[in-house]
């Protein structure tokens, strides 16, 4: 152990399932390098509707999404993979989900985000049949007429 692994440890981010779920959709937020207002909008749909979320106050959402906005900065990729360890194989997938909604919150998909969903996947470890289902359903239900 290095002289300055305690205090290294120390500074590092601490995640819960709420904040590492959060921290992987602001990641898929950022993806194309830009925020949109639909974006936006469906973030705050996600925090009002998911179990996940519901049970929070407007102020405990808008921490949430400063913890994981910084973490983002902060961390890059590496964000992802350490909210990946606080969190079981099914909220991975629910986070897999979000992340596919924020995708479609604009109507498009671009070729960053499609990249960003596969190595989201990956570093979530789902399996490739349930990534399938969940980006087609993704798209169903993001469908315009």
């Amino acid at each position: 152990m290095g002289l300055f692994d305690k205090l290294k440890a120390a500074g590092a981010p601490q995640f819960n399932p709420q904040r590492a779920v959060m921290t992987i959709i602001i990641a898929a937020i950022k993806a194309d390098g830009d925020v949109s207002d639909d974006e936006i909008s469906r973030l705050r749909s996600i925090c009002a509707r998911s179990p996940i979320f519901a049970s929070n106050t407007k102020e405990e959402d808008d921490r949430l999404i400063d913890f994981a906005a910084t973490v983002t900065d902060q961390l890059k990729d590496a964000a992802v993979s350490s909210a990946a360890e606080a969190l079981t194989t099914e909220i991975r997938e629910t986070a897999f989900a979000f992340a596919c909604d924020m995708m479609l919150a604009d109507g498009m998909v671009t070729d960053a985000e499609e990249r960003y969903l596969g190595a989201l996947a990956r570093t979530l470890q789902l399996d490739d049949a349930v990534v399938q289902t969940l980006v087609h359903a993704t798209v169903i239900r993001n469908r315009s007429l």
